[in-house]
């Protein structure tokens, strides 16, 4: 993640002195006493994404010093150009409208709207961004899916590819996301140093494209901002850093610049609610309230891609409203909450809870999960490494099974404020609050085992390796067909992903079964080593993890 702190947004006098700036309009007062010319403020775009090349660059450099094998991949990365691998050609040159993918995994329209009439090369070229961006489109971006499960930006991401030139904004925030997940393996570990080159030449160009009037209005510029924005979390979750968010705050103001542009194509449209589900991942990770920017966005989008992953997104809006008003009141070490403040934060939740329970009862009918037994053949240690207590259950595809995990992580984050504050009522809570405490510590109990069953459908007997597909693992099926090649590519590059941050919510538990949330750490341990995720979790009580994946739901 690249963050070089927080930005000021003081005129250029203030900033220089080394002043604070009381940013009065037309002239600060320090510019007026002082009988200065007042510069200005710099733009909203200027301050969310600034040109941060130097900061990269100086890390990048730093990275090499530690690993030499990075130096000659890191020097020669900002002189070659960003191409995906093309059929036929050994010039590392793309033209617009084309992209190398494989003959047998041709995306049909009844999935992804897209026909790719393209053949595999008989060979890779040498280069790393090349074989990851190839790597990235068939493995993450032209896996079919449930078309009710399309709440990101990922499925639109080929057109505005194709017709991308090879050195554009795009093709950089691409090649820098593609290196970040590519680089989850021991042997290409080093494609995530590489991917920050990459990131800091997207950063210059994202600056001059959103002060561009025509270039800040297209698709392909949003696009570029909301794979930076999944990059940051992805290299966040990789690094267990912090998530600084400045390109989430950067796509909303540029969703709201665009304004009506927003609805003038199917594309744009599921732009928009790309980026209303990842400003929400946010607010619910820090804890800010989300009613105003909510109140922006949903003006803008068209209720005609509504589906049951925006309905999802909609709804858990509204635990982040809860956590912004609840967390500064039971986390105040200097006064403890009033009965009055407990009391209301119960009625929050229980509303909440209330609207989100309805949720479930609109997915498709093909969105329900089943039981498999297609472990049970295991021996029972080796199956105690991969199962918990026995249950194992498949989905429609993996996109399905993580927005169910992301429906479990919000209602598990709804009862452990329910339990916290009828924990701290004085006295004790009466007769009338028992059964709710009852609920409370059943249904967390039914949604880890919920997710616990998971698990397996997102990581299969996976122990290593990282996101490529290996043939020794096993995946679970239905006993009748075997698990298809869409599904184990899909599992193997995204299903850690989707499932880490459901199971740090559940490993803050207090009240499991014996031996339960023993099992969720080491499962969490198992996605560390198979990604490459650097330092392992030291109190999973601690953080406060969004219910949603590292990449937005991409």
């Amino acid at each position: 993640m690249v963050y070089g702190g927080k930005p000021s947004t003081g005129c250029k006098n203030c900033r220089k002195r080394k002043i604070k700036c009381d940013e009065q309009r037309p002239a600060c007062t320090q510019c007026t006493n002082t009988a200065r010319i007042c510069p200005g403020y710099a733009h909203l775009f200027d301050l969310v994404l600034r040109d941060q090349t130097e900061f990269v660059t100086r890390k990048a450099q730093r990275g090499n010093k530690r690993d030499p094998r990075n130096v000659r991949a890191t020097a020669t990365a900002a002189e070659r150009p960003v191409t995906a691998v093309v059929a036929g050609r050994s010039d590392g040159q793309r033209p617009v409208g084309t992209l190398c993918t494989s003959s047998s995994h041709i995306a049909s329209p009844t999935h992804s709207g897209y026909f790719l009439p393209l053949s595999l090369p008989k060979s890779f070229h040498d280069s790393p961004e090349e074989q990851a961006v190839n790597g990235f489109f068939l493995n993450y971006v032209l896996i079919p899916r449930h078309p009710h499960s399309r709440r990101g930006y990922l499925d639109c991401l080929l057109p505005l590819y194709q017709n991308a030139r090879h050195d554009s904004l795009l093709s950089l925030a691409t090649t820098a996301m593609a290196l970040a997940l590519e680089g989850g393996s021991p042997s290409t570990a080093h494609y995530r140093q590489l991917s920050r080159s990459f990131f800091g030449r997207a950063l210059v160009k994202t600056g001059r494209a959103i002060r561009d009037p025509v270039e800040s209005i297209k698709d392909d510029t949003l696009m570029a901002v909301l794979l930076l924005s999944f990059y940051e979390r992805v290299l966040a979750t990789a690094e267990t850093k912090d998530i600084s968010g400045v390109h989430d705050t950067g796509a909303v103001a540029l969703v709201k610049h665009r304004g009506k542009e927003n609805g003038k194509s199917e594309i744009s449209a599921r732009l928009l609610l790309a980026v209303q589900t990842q400003v929400v991942d946010h607010c619910i990770q820090t804890a800010s309230p989300f009613e105003k920017t909510s109140a922006d966005l949903d003006s803008l989008r068209p209720d005609a891609f509504e589906n049951a992953a925006s309905r999802l997104t909609s709804l858990s809006a509204r635990l982040s409203d809860l956590t912004a008003y609840a967390y500064p009141i039971l986390k105040n070490m200097k006064q403890f909450p009033s009965q009055e403040q407990l009391m209301s934060i119960l009625d929050y939740a229980g509303d909440v809870e209330a609207q989100l329970s309805t949720w479930p009862d609109t997915v498709p009918n093909d969105w329900h999960w089943r039981p498999s037994h297609t472990f049970d053949s295991l021996p029972s240690q080796e199956s105690k490494l991969y199962v918990y207590n026995r249950r194992v259950d498949i989905y429609h595809d993996i996109w399905v099974a993580s927005i169910w995990n992301s429906y479990r992580g919000t209602m598990l984050m709804i009862q452990y404020l329910t339990l916290q504050s009828l924990g701290m009522l004085n006295p004790p809570p009466l007769s009338a609050f028992a059964y709710r405490i009852v609920t409370a510590i059943n249904k967390v109990q039914e949604l880890i085992d919920d997710i616990c069953g998971s698990v397996p459908f997102n990581l299969g007997t996976k122990t290593y390796g990282g996101p490529s597909d290996r043939s020794e693992v096993r995946y679970p099926d239905d006993g009748i067909h075997k698990p298809s090649s869409d599904y184990r590519k899909s599992a193997a590059g995204l299903g850690g992903w989707f499932i880490i941050e459901p199971l740090k919510i559940a490993a803050r538990a207090i009240s499991l079964r014996d031996g339960q949330q023993d099992w969720i750490l080491k499962q969490i341990e198992r996605i560390q080593r198979i990604y490459i995720i650097k330092k392992p979790i030291d109190d999973p009580t601690s953080a406060m993890p969004s219910p949603h994946c590292p990449g937005g739901r991409g």
